[in-house]
C-alpha cells in the first residue's frame, strides 16, 4: 500500500513537470531559447518551476479522484489517463476564463496549450504508474 502511494505520488509530480514543459513551450518556444543568453534560459527555468507548482496544486484534488478510481478499478488504459489529464486541463481552462473577457484567439491558444499539456501529463503518468494500476507494489 505504501509503495503504491509513493509510486503514484512520484509519478504525479513527474507528470506535472511534463505537462508544465508543454505549457511553458507554448509561451517560450524552444526555437526562441536557442542561442539566447543565460538570462532567457533562467527565466524559462523559473517559469517551468512556477508552472509545475501551479499545475500540481490545481490538479491535485481532481487527479486524486481520477487516480483513486483507476487504482480501485485497475484501469490500465492509456486513453483513461490521457482523458483524465485532458479533463483536468479543461477544468483549468474554465477556471481561467470564467468571468474574463479574453478575445477568442487568445482563448483558442490557451485551449491548445492546456489540451496538449493535459494529455501529455496524463500520458506520462500512465507510462510511469498507470500501467500498473491496481497491482501491489
Amino acid at each position: 500500500m505504501i509503495a503504491t502511494v509513493l509510486r503514484c505520488l512520484a509519478s504525479y509530480i513527474i507528470a506535472c513537470m511534463a505537462a508544465s514543459v508543454v505549457a511553458v513551450s507554448f509561451v517560450l518556444p524552444p526555437h526562441e531559447l536557442a542561442g539566447q543568453g543565460l538570462d532567457r534560459l533562467t527565466a524559462a527555468g523559473i517559469w517551468l518551476l512556477l508552472a509545475t507548482l501551479h499545475t500540481a496544486i490545481f490538479a491535485a484534488p481532481f487527479a486524486a479522484v481520477a487516480l483513486a478510481v483507476a487504482e480501485w478499478r485497475c484501469l490500465t488504459s492509456p486513453i483513461y489517463y490521457a482523458a483524465a489529464g485532458f479533463g483536468i486541463a479543461m477544468l483549468g481552462l474554465l477556471a481561467q476564463i470564467s468571468g474574463a473577457g479574453f478575445p477568442l484567439i487568445v482563448t483558442l491558444y490557451v485551449l491548445a496549450a492546456l489540451s496538449a499539456s493535459g494529455v501529455v501529463g496524463g500520458a506520462v503518468y500512465w507510462m510511469l504508474a498507470g500501467r500498473r494500476a491496481g497491482r501491489q507494489g
